[in-house]
């Protein structure tokens, strides 16, 4: 065999025996299963819905790829996703913003919770899943506190929100919008010094400390990553809710958790993938979607979300240990 076709049937290999993979024949399986258990399932409508739902959660899930890849957990992800919704949604209906100014507001207001997370973990010297379980509680109470517990609605008409309606086909603009931030993501996490430190973080911190990585300033980084990305969902998600809630964001760190886990990033850290997490998603959103289509109560879908997470984690302590015993 030349070595091309050696290098291909190497490839091939990998790509077979990778828990993406494996998870991407899953979606598959459970989508002809939905396809055929209910007929609703692939009407226009419903893939569309989905579409933006995956997209949304994916762009969050993926911030949480590089919390996750270095070790780090980030619980804090519905509450600042909450808060950047509701401060953009005041600007617009209260202080008359242009959607578009408004949507800036939502991206800093993610950043600066995100950098906030960062420097509490890096002063207090505590992980970041201590922290963010402070602050969880933190944005929601200063979202309830702005937002007078209040939903807002009725937001004025314009072409901003075309960016959630809209779409090419059966593909929203959301979800072009989140594939290329996937895209983007999933170059850098295999391309820069940035990201082989970060994984050089959560594959053994203290050798990464001897080897000079400042790893004070690379949680800030990932964290504000992370705050970032949860703005951005805020902005798409109010580009086609045209509403915000103090409860909007519930259970968004549950879901981001599962993605990455289930997609094939280790809760250890030291790797992670930004496709694998994408994958993960589509498949939760599709399985929680599939429930309610056969008329299941919203508890399976609780259920059938940490199931997966206890699978997924099950799986890779059990291939960590045979690569270990090699």
């Amino acid at each position: 065999m030349s070595p091309t076709g050696r290098n291909l049937k190497h490839i091939v290999r990998a790509l077979i025996g990778s828990q993406e993979f494996a998870v991407l024949i899953g979606l598959v399986a459970i989508c002809a299963f939905f396809a055929l258990a209910t007929p609703t399932f692939l009407t226009w409508f419903n893939v569309f819905q989905n579409l933006r739902q995956i997209a949304m959660l994916g762009i969050i899930a993926t911030g949480m790829t590089f919390v996750i890849a270095m070790g780090e957990i980030d619980i804090s992800v519905g509450s600042t996703y909450n808060l950047a919704a509701n401060i953009m949604a005041i600007l617009i209906a209260k202080a008359t913003f242009d959607p578009a100014a408004a949507a800036f507001v939502a991206l800093l207001v993610g950043l600066l919770a995100g950098v906030a997370n960062g420097l509490l973990a890096v002063v207090l010297r505590l992980p970041t899943l201590i922290v963010t379980l402070g602050t969880l509680s933190l944005y929601r109470g200063l979202t309830i506190l702005i937002s007078g517990g209040l939903s807002i609605g009725n937001l004025p008409e314009s072409s901003f929100y075309e960016l959630g309606s809209g779409g090419i086909g059966l593909i929203p603009y959301i979800a072009l919008v989140a594939l290329a931030i996937s895209v983007a993501a999933g170059w850098a996490l295999r391309n820069t010094i940035f990201a082989r430190q970060v994984l050089a973080i959560g594959s053994n911190v203290r050798a990464a400390q001897r080897t000079g990585i400042r790893i004070g300033l690379r949680k800030i980084q990932v964290m504000a990553i992370s705050g970032l990305l949860c703005g951005i969902a805020a902005v798409l998600g109010m580009s086609y809710l045209r509403s915000a809630s103090p409860q909007s964001g519930v259970g968004f760190e549950l879901l981001a958790i599962a993605a990455v886990v289930v997609g094939g990033t280790p809760m250890q850290g030291g790797t992670g993938t930004v496709w694998g997490t994408l994958i993960g998603i589509a498949l939760i959103v599709i399985i929680q979607d599939g429930l309610i289509l056969l008329g299941l109560p919203a508890t399976w879908q609780i259920t059938a979300t940490g199931a997966m997470i206890l699978l997924a984690v099950a799986i890779q302590q059990i291939v960590r240990k045979r690569m270990l015993s090699r």
